[in-house]
This record gives structure tokens, sequence and C-alpha cells, in this order.
């Protein structure tokens, strides 16, 4: 079962990642690879978050015109 991620849980993550590599529990190659691909997801999170509140301005600015 497939659900959605949140910029939250990636944040957490990515001090997790921080967390491992200070304490010596993962290598410096480690900690790059994890934190890419989290800031990777992140990112998407952040555009799909963008587009939906655009979406959003554009029906209420939609209605706007309409009603003139």
């Amino acid at each position: 079962m497939s659900r959605e991620i949140k910029a939250t849980e990636v944040k957490k993550l990515l001090l997790g990642v921080y967390r491992r590599y200070t304490n010596g529990t993962i290598t410096e190659s480690q900690a790059i690879r994890e934190t890419t691909i989290l800031n990777s997801v992140l990112r998407a999170i952040e555009v799909v978050d963008i587009e939906d509140r655009l979406e959003k301005v554009e029906q209420a600015f939609t209605v706007t015109l309409n009603l003139d």
C-alpha cells in the first residue's frame, strides 16, 4: 500500500542522517547518498505543494473574473 510522505517526515529523516553521521554510525559517503535522495524527495513534495497552491489561486481568480 502506498501513502504520501509529508515534508516533516523527510526533515526528521534528514536529521536522523545527520545524527548517525555525527555519531560515526554511517560514513560520509553514505550520509551524502542518503541526504541527496531525501533532499530530492523533499523538493518534489515542495513542488507538488506549490502546484496545488497555484491551482487554488488560479481557480479563485477565475471565479472572481466570472463574477464581474
